[in-house]
């Protein structure tokens, strides 16, 4: 794994995204305790200053869809007018599926997730969650209103692209002394984990996928072949991936162009022919994983 490491850490670009997103998970890791502590607090202030949520259960084992919760049970409806109450971005698109609704009166970090975006729903602690998720709860739960709002929102939207020295891009063995290689080998497991995440809800919940996604999509498999022990070690994620991506193509399979234009993919047409194609708009960024260069960006 060592020796596959340097060489992909040769290529600044990859470099750069690794660097970051280790940069990242510092941040995560700083913020896990304060938000723990002060979730607990949110979550008995809600109990306190509401006695129906502490006088019952959910008795229907409501379980919410995407950003759809109907047919809530009385308890549920009423937890969840509560912590709408205290959103602080009126009529946002809230990802009920994030969450267990059961489960609200005991664990505060089901309360968290609903002020998270997607993709939490099998986070059960923010240890096991992306930045992303820790600083949208922070802006969007008014139990931090406490903290400069606005200060968070930069660091939320920033492309957090670190600068590199001239030599810094083309030497792999200064970052690997800097950094213990065992560190960056998890750093980038976890980033690539996310990466795959991120794109299986993307084609999952998205009735047509942008060019940009396709062509990193592409991408990602070319670089496993290149890189087989990481292909080992992410087997699991990697074959959710490629069952995402089947029942899409079998499902929807539907591409949509910078131009706004779609169109759906023929029964013989493979996503390797988009690799001409060309699109990217702000719903892309977390898809598309700036460390993992398309072949012909290569070319240009």
């Amino acid at each position: 794994m060592q020796s596959e490491l340097s060489i992909r850490l040769n290529d600044g670009g990859y470099k750069n995204w690794i660097k970051a997103g280790f940069c990242l998970q510092k941040i995560r890791d700083c913020l896990i305790g304060f938000v723990i502590s002060e979730m607990e607090k949110f979550h008995q202030f809600l109990l306190h200053n509401n006695s129906l949520l502490r006088r019952e259960i959910c008795k229907n084992s409501c379980r919410p869809q995407g950003t759809k919760f109907q047919g809530a049970c009385p308890l549920c409806e009423v937890w969840k007018r509560e912590i709408l109450k205290h959103h602080t971005i009126q009529n946002n698109v809230i990802y009920w599926g994030n969450c267990s609704p059961p489960l609200w009166p005991k664990q505060a970090w089901e309360v968290a997730k609903v002020y998270m975006p997607h993709g939490q729903a099998n986070t059960r602690g923010p240890g096991k969650c992306d930045v992303a998720a820790l600083l949208n709860l922070i802006i969007s739960c008014d139990r931090f209103e406490f903290v400069e709002r606005q200060k968070v929102i930069e660091v939320a939207s920033s492309d957090w692209q670190v600068q590199l020295m001239e030599t810094d891009g083309v030497d792999a063995l200064k970052f690997t002394d800097e950094i213990d290689t065992g560190e960056i080998l998890s750093a980038e497991l976890e980033l690539l984990r996310e990466w795959i995440q991120e794109l299986c809800f993307t084609m999952e919940e998205q009735e047509a996928l942008h060019v940009q996604h396709i062509n990193s999509l592409n991408t990602f498999k070319e670089f496993l072949k290149q890189n087989k022990e990481l292909e080992n070690v992410l087997h699991k994620e990697v074959q959710q991936l490629y069952a995402v991506e089947k029942r899409w193509k079998h499902g929807v399979g539907t591409v949509k162009g910078q131009d706004g234009v779609e169109w759906n993919l023929e029964e013989n047409e493979g996503l390797s022919t988009m690799d001409g194609k060309t699109g990217e708009d702000d719903s892309c960024r977390r898809t598309c994983a700036p460390g993992l260069k398309h072949k012909n960006e290569e070319q240009e």
